[in-house]
C-alpha cells in the first residue's frame, strides 16, 4: 500500500512548480490556466537519516527510503463543483488521494486578480465543500428505499448525513466533524474531499524573496487544524535541479538549512499518521511506512505476504540501540533485542527481523 498527496489550488498558483520541486524532475510548466490536464504522478522519497545510519552500519549496498505518491491535477476554478473548467475530472482525481496540499499564491495572481491569499484559499475550499454537499445529497436519495422498508441502519445513516450536511452548510470541512465509530464508518464510505487532511502551502514571490504568510491565511489554517508551510516554489524547484555542492551553497545564500519542501513532506507524513520501521537483510536497508497502531503481523505482510502467512515472531530493536550496539549480533549478546508476537504494536524507528515458516 502506498499513500498519496494531491496538490490543489487555483490555476497558476504554482502547483506544477511545487510538483517539480517535490519530485526534482523536469515537468513542462507554462503560465496558463489548465496547463495540467492529465495528472502528473510521481513517487517521492522522504529523507531519513535513521535509515542512512543503519545502512552505513550494515554496509548495505542498496538503500530504499520511505516514499509517498504526489499527484498534481488541473487547477480548480470557481464553479468546479458544477463542472466548470475541468471541475469534474479534477475532483474525481482528488477523491483517490489521502491528503491535500493546498497551494495558495502569495504573489499577484493572474487568474484571481485582486484577491488576497486567504480569499483565494476560500475559493478552493468552497468548491470542495459544494462537491461534498452534492455527494451527501446523492447518498440521501439512495437511502430512500431502505428508509421506506424500515431499515434501522439506514435510519442511523440518515441522521448522520443530516448532521454532516448541516456541518458542511456552515462552511466547515468534514474532517472537523466529531465522529463516533458508526459515524466514521459512514464517513469513510463517502470519500469526501473535505474529510481529507490538508496542508496549506503559502507560495511566496516567484523571485525567491522570502515572505511571511498573511495573518488571515494563518488563521484559516489554524481554524481548520492544519499546518501551513511557507516557501517559494520557484526557488525550491531551482534548488532541486542543482548538484550537491552547488545546492549547499545556494541554501546558505538564502539562509536555509535544507529545502523547505523537506519540511512539507514531513508535515504530510505526520498528518497521515505514518511511522517507519526498518529491515536490514542481505545488501538492502529499507524503510517501510505504516500507520501508527500496526501490528507485527501486519508489518510482516507489508514486507511480503509469505511472511504474514507463516509468521512466527519478530525480533525487535530500536534503531539507535542497534547503532549503539554496533550490529545485530552484538545487540543479541547484550540482550537488547526483544522477541515479540503477532499482536505487538510496532513503534516508530524500530528495526524488525521476522521469523516465519516458508
Amino acid at each position: 500500500m502506498s499513500w498519496s498527496c494531491g496538490i490543489v489550488g487555483l490555476p497558476n498558483a504554482g502547483k506544477s512548480t511545487l510538483f517539480k520541486a517535490l519530485t526534482a524532475i523536469d515537468v513542462n510548466i507554462d503560465s496558463y490556466p489548465f496547463t495540467t490536464i492529465d495528472p502528473n504522478v510521481a513517487v517521492v522519497s522522504l529523507k531519513d537519516s535513521r535509515l542512512e545510519a543503519l545502512a552505513a552500519l550494515c554496509s548495505s549496498k542498496k538503500i530504499t527510503p520511505p516514499a509517498i505518491r504526489i499527484v498534481d491535477v488541473a487547477g480548480l476554478v470557481k464553479g468546479a463543483s458544477r463542472g466548470e473548467g475541468l471541475g469534474n475530472r479534477f475532483l474525481g482525481e482528488l477523491r483517490n488521494v489521502d491528503l491535500l496540499i493546498h497551494v495558495v499564491a502569495g504573489f499577484e495572481h493572474p487568474h484571481e486578480a485582486g484577491n488576497d491569499p486567504a480569499s483565494r484559499a476560500e475559493v478552493v475550499n468552497l468548491e470542495l465543500t459544494l462537491a461534498d454537499l452534492e455527494t451527501v445529497s446523492r447518498r440521501k436519495e439512495k437511502l430512500q428505499p431502505q428508509l421506506k422498508s424500515g431499515s434501522r441502519e439506514a435510519a442511523m445513516e440518515q441522521l448522520f448525513l443530516n448532521r454532516l450536511e448541516e456541518h458542511l452548510q456552515k462552511g466547515l470541512p468534514a474532517r472537523l466533524l466529531a465522529l463516533d465509530d458508526a459515524g466514521k464508518t459512514f464517513m469513510d464510505q463517502l470519500f469526501l474531499l473535505t474529510s481529507k487532511r490538508m496542508v496549506y502551502v503559502f507560495n511566496g514571490p516567484e523571485d525567491g524573496v522570502s515572505a511571511e504568510p498573511p495573518p488571515e491565511l494563518l488563521e484559516l489554517a489554524r481554524a481548520e487544524q492544519g499546518p501551513l508551510v511557507s516557501l517559494s516554489a520557484r526557488l525550491e524547484a531551482e534548488i532541486g535541479e542543482l548538484p550537491g555542492d552547488e545546492k549547499e551553497l545556494f541554501l546558505q545564500e538564502y539562509g536555509l538549512e535544507e529545502p523547505r519542501v523537506e519540511k512539507l513532506l514531513q508535515e504530510c507524513r505526520r498528518l497521515l499518521g505514518l511511522i517507519a520501521f526498518y529491515t536490514v537483510k542481505g545488501e538492502e536497508a529499507r524503510a517501510w511506512l505504516i500507520p501508527g497502531g500496526t501490528t507485527a503481523l501486519e508489518a510482516a505482510g507489508r514486507v511480503h505476504t509469505d511472511m504474514a502467512r507463516g509468521f512466527i515472531n519478530a525480533e525487535v530493536i530500536a534503531w539507535d540501540r542497534l547503532i549503539e550496539a554496533g550490529g545485530i549480533a552484538a545487540a543479541r549478546e547484550l540482550g537488547a533485542v526483544r522477541t515479540e508476537g503477532r499482536d505487538y504494536l510496532v513503534a516508530d524507528g524500530e528495526v524488525l527481523y521476522f521469523r516465519f515458516r516458508g
